[in-house]
């Protein structure tokens, strides 16, 4: 039996997700060439759990990325409420789980230099301006008006990317009820607690905080990042996080006029109802979206990659075998994103729903969030 053919795909987008998609690409034993810019000035951090170390794994990257991670050693839930633990999630006990953070620009960089140092993949430091997808012909055209044709195109380049757009247009956007502020500040400047190895989930009266350390290979120092998600207001970040956090023993810290809280939408989980238009596939971002209640943003689009790479693995007909790898992935995500949504509905109750919550995770502990998580990072 002959070999089969090796396919040429292009993959929109250059940041995480289209790094590890070309990764993914090239290991299957094809060519990819990546359209962008690669970013270089990302900001902040995230996290990876287990499933998300799988997915490094499979992709043959995970030994060159553990040096840039800082692992995490539990997730600690408290009552913002009076500052009370009521429960721990131990990575570490009765059996170690991967469990890490790592700098956003720290991660791109990492896949950045993998991809370069492998033959089949090449870049075109471009933007792509128009693409084709019919029955006949899956193409693209830079902005230097240059065409190039493909087997398959890959739409990485997020939700407001030409990919995405290509296959569902945008529509006018909602008002947006929910916001996330993100932050990140030296360790040094917070309170020692703060720069322990564990995720920090602090439950407020309509609001929730998350919190970990990370190092800066930039800087070469240690940082913390910062996620407060809450309802959408007028005043700017650094006054909704005064509001929130300002009358509290330990995060009135993270009030101070000089940090830097971004604020963004927080639009629901969710996913298109389809990935694909003939030769055209997305992944990430672009396909669907996971807001930082299970801390999955990165893991799932790392399993989006892992994945590709086994479905285009010896395949000859890439465009049927991406079609049916995107009816899959669309199958196994929706009960996450269900779950991911139902997560974010809980972290936000207030009054005295937001005590009986505390009560619940404090009478079940470790045992019943685990069995919560285990299902996702599975």
């Amino acid at each position: 039996m002959g070999q089969s053919k090796q396919a040429k795909i292009g993959v929109i987008g250059s940041a995480i997700a289209g790094l590890s998609s070309a990764l993914a690409i090239a290991n299957a034993g094809h060519k990819a060439v990546v359209f962008g810019t690669v970013p270089n000035q990302l900001a902040g951090a995230l996290q990876l759990a287990p499933n998300g170390f799988s997915a490094l794994a499979k992709l043959g990257v995970l030994e060159a990325l553990e040096p840039c991670m800082t692992r995490l050693h539990a997730i600690e839930i408290r009552a913002a409420r009076h500052n009370k633990c009521l429960t721990m999630i131990d990575h570490d006990s009765p059996t170690r789980r991967d469990y890490a953070a790592i700098g956003r620009q720290s991660l791109a960089n990492g896949l950045y230099q993998l991809a370069m140092a492998h033959p089949a993949i090449s870049f075109v430091d471009k933007m792509v301006t128009t693409i084709t997808c019919t029955q006949d012909e899956t193409s693209c055209v830079n902005s230097d008006g240059i065409k190039y044709d493909f087997d398959l195109l890959i739409g990485a380049d997020g939700q407001k990317g030409l990919a995405r757009q290509k296959i569902a247009p945008a529509h006018a956007d909602k008002e947006q009820f929910r916001i996330a502020l993100r932050a990140s500040c030296s360790a040094e400047t917070l309170p020692q607690s703060f720069a322990a190895r564990r995720t920090q989930l602090w439950l407020g009266d309509g609001y929730h905080l998350v919190s970990y350390p990370y190092h800066d290979s930039h800087n070469d120092k240690m940082m913390v990042n910062l996620v407060l998600c809450t309802m959408n207001s007028a005043l700017e970040g650094h006054e909704i996080a005064k509001s929130l956090l300002g009358n509290n023993d330990i995060l009135n810290a993270l009030s101070a006029q000089d940090l830097r809280w971004h604020k963004t939408p927080l639009p629901p989980a969710s996913q298109l109802a389809t990935w694909r238009q003939n030769g055209l596939v997305l992944i990430g971002d672009g396909a669907h979206f996971m807001p930082p209640h299970l801390a999955q943003g990165a893991g799932q689009t790392l399993e989006d990659a892992a994945t590709l790479q086994a479905a285009l693995h010896g395949i000859g007909d890439v465009k049927s075998a991406a079609s049916r790898w995107a009816l899959g992935r669309q199958r196994a995500l929706s009960s996450i994103i269900d779950k991911a949504e139902s997560t974010g509905a809980v972290m936000r109750l207030s009054g005295p729903f937001a005590r009986l919550r505390n009560a619940a995770v404090e009478f079940g502990g470790q045992r019943l969030i685990e069995k919560w998580l285990n299902q996702v990072w599975q």
